[in-house]
């Protein structure tokens, strides 16, 4: 399976329709509770023409937050060894509630137990706390408006969040205006359809931080959600990962990426399979970043969202009519083929076939 346009285009390369993209790509901030579906996600930004990852931020989710900082670290660095973005460490619980997390999808680290046997990071995380970064690359946009005039809404820089929403929170709690110089805030989260994957109603992110969630639905910013009801079509099958990992040549010395993602991948897998009977991992994360590499895989409605904080409707969603002022738009389908093809492609293929990092392994053997 390969897209038409296969596989890293470059700039001027056109796309499905012949249509050429813009030749500078779209600055993004991730910012990650990293497990597994967002190590995936991350994998596929850095492996994107379209965008440049201007840096990394952590929050706690799906595990603490120093092991999400400490996953950012290494992921990207092996991608990126001499020029990874930088690293920011973010909050280390909700804005006003105990941490949940999830080790029982994820590991106790974030990546199905992986890096436990993995070396530290060559490089510390930044002493910049994620909820500065992230206001001060929407600031450098907005001072860009004030100096050469007003930027076109492409050339600004677009923040993915694929945690709990608590960095953002943070930087709006200290500045209304922190996030304005943001093209468009994509956020995966929420579950309006569909059951909710963190009790009946709620998804995971929202039932984490429901106090961050009701704060940006109801900030009027220019946000794109990916919920459940997108996400929840978008998966992994087992056997496209198990053919990719036994075609890849045997692991270099040292950490490999295919090795890592293979084991983590393989984990969250077996819980699915386990939970479910699901042969194969959702791709929760992943969607958000495609959804901005190629917004055209996705179709999307304008509603406004209430994001509920107590009792059994913890972070549950629930979308109404477009009201002025805080409108958003909501992903309420996805083109699988399409997405299957970018996760092959910028994912599997560059992780277990590419010189730089490949390794073929099992979720037996040693990661290095």
């Amino acid at each position: 399976m390969s897209e038409i346009w296969r596989p890293f285009p470059t700039g001027d390369t056109p796309d499905a329709d012949g249509r050429a993209h813009d030749s500078e790509p779209t600055r993004v901030v991730l910012d990650m509770d990293t497990g597994v579906d967002d190590a995936v996600a991350l994998v596929m930004a850095m492996h994107s023409a379209e965008i440049v990852v201007e840096a990394i931020t952590s929050v706690a989710g799906n595990a603490p937050v120093d092991e999400c900082t400490r996953n950012n670290l290494l992921l990207s660095e092996l991608i990126r060894d001499h020029d990874a973005p930088p690293v920011a460490r973010g909050a280390a619980s909700p804005l006003s509630r105990p941490l949940v997390i999830a080790p029982e999808v994820h590991g106790g680290d974030g990546l199905g137990g992986v890096t436990r046997s993995l070396p530290d990071p060559h490089h510390p995380a930044t002493d910049e706390p994620a909820h500065e970064v992230i206001a001060r690359v929407s600031r450098a946009a907005l001072a860009s408006d004030l100096d050469a005039g007003a930027l076109p809404v492409h050339r600004r820089p677009m923040l993915i969040a694929t945690g709990p929403l608590t960095n953002l929170a943070l930087a709006l709690e200290r500045d209304s205006h922190a996030l304005d110089g943001y093209a468009r805030i994509v956020i995966m989260g929420g579950a309006f359809d569909v059951p909710g994957n963190t009790g009946p109603v709620a998804e995971f992110n929202f039932y984490v931080d429901p106090e961050a969630a009701a704060v940006l639905m109801a900030s009027g910013l220019p946000i794109t959600l990916v919920p459940l009801d997108a996400t929840t079509t978008t998966i992994l099958p087992a056997a496209m990962l198990v053919a990719h990992a036994e075609g890849a040549p045997p692991a270099r010395p040292g950490r490999s990426l295919g090795c890592i993602l293979y084991r983590a991948l393989d984990y969250y897998i077996a819980f699915q399979e386990w939970e479910s009977g699901l042969p194969g991992g959702y791709m929760h994360d992943p969607l958000a970043v495609a959804a901005v590499i190629r917004p055209e895989i996705v179709e999307t409605e304008k509603v406004s969202v209430d994001v509920l904080t107590d009792g059994a409707d913890r972070g549950r969603s629930i979308a109404r009519a477009a009201e002025s002022g805080r409108t958003i738009r909501v992903v309420r389908s996805a083109d699988k083929v399409r997405f299957l093809s970018m996760l092959e492609d910028r994912v599997l293929i560059p992780a277990f076939i590419s010189r730089e990092y490949a390794g073929r392994c099992t979720k037996h053997d040693h990661p290095g």
